[in-house]
């Protein structure tokens, strides 16, 4: 089993990787729309991808690419972001003037860094600085301890994001739908049409099938402004019965509606 990963090795991407699949080779990617070329292209069997954190909600890039791809999520993980200080051996906190940073974790991070006194630097992967820090001694990067691990670097603070309780949830990605299981979740993206009472016409279908609707979240339409599609998780699989028949509602009051996948619900821990 490939599966592709944006991120250097380490990244909490990967993390997600090796809990979700069984022995698995991960293939790293500097992009999100790399990760999505691999799996659509079969060089990957599948692909990890964040898509919602609890402290700075949606995820975009990977949300979009997921929203226009032909591929669907198959699995869904939580993991717990427990960001970490790295810098090489020898360096104190007082020693650094530069630290390198994911825009996500600069984000989680934003309290911490603002009472140090050092230059954050967006950088496309925490672990992708590791090299560099290395040879810096005034540089450190926030990231999964992991890379200390992998880098040879030393881990100065242990959890340093705004929140204890910060968790991104990841999907896997497939060209291959997954089978229903009995507890499964579907995610869809519609568009409602731009009329009063539109949204409720659309969403009382799934209280009359006594279906649970766990997130809504509108997102911007950047060809027409001030116009918001919607993100949608629900409980169900698409080809349960009672769920189709909703799908097909959906798709007859809304000007666009596309499922994103239906995947086994995630209860609490991953394989």
């Amino acid at each position: 089993m490939k599966v592709a990963f944006q991120g250097y090795h380490g990244a909490f991407s990967e993390s997600m990787a090796l809990r979700l699949f069984d022995g698995p080779e991960t293939i790293s990617c500097k992009t999100f729309g790399e990760v999505f070329a691999l799996v659509e292209n079969g060089a990957a069997d599948e692909g990890v991808i964040p898509v919602e954190n609890t402290q700075t909600g949606r995820i975009m890039e990977p949300t979009s690419l997921l929203i226009d791809s032909r591929l669907s999520a198959c699995k869904e993980g939580m993991l717990p972001i427990i960001h970490c200080l790295i810098a090489r051996p020898g360096t104190g906190i007082g020693d650094i003037r530069r630290i390198y940073a994911h825009p996500e974790a600069l984000s989680q991070c934003r309290g911490y860094l603002s009472a140090i006194d050092a230059e954050p630097v967006s950088w496309w992967d925490g672990a992708a600085a590791a090299k560099g820090v290395r040879d810096d001694p005034h540089a450190a990067l926030v990231g999964n301890e992991d890379i200390a691990r992998l880098y040879g670097l030393t881990v100065l603070e242990r959890g340093v994001q705004d929140s204890k309780e910060n968790m991104t949830r990841f999907f896997a990605i497939s060209a291959r739908p997954s089978d229903p299981t009995g507890d499964d979740k579907t995610t869809i993206y519609f568009n409602a049409r731009h009329a009063s009472g539109a949204l409720l016409s659309v969403l009382r279908p799934l209280a009359d099938a006594n279906i649970n609707l766990t997130r809504l979240e509108s997102v911007p339409i950047p060809e027409r402004p001030w116009e918001y599609g919607f993100l949608a998780d629900f409980e169900g699989h698409e080809r349960d019965p009672h769920v189709a028949r909703v799908l097909r509602t959906f798709r007859e009051t809304t000007s666009f509606c596309k499922v994103l996948g239906s995947y086994p619900a995630f209860r609490g821990k991953c394989p």
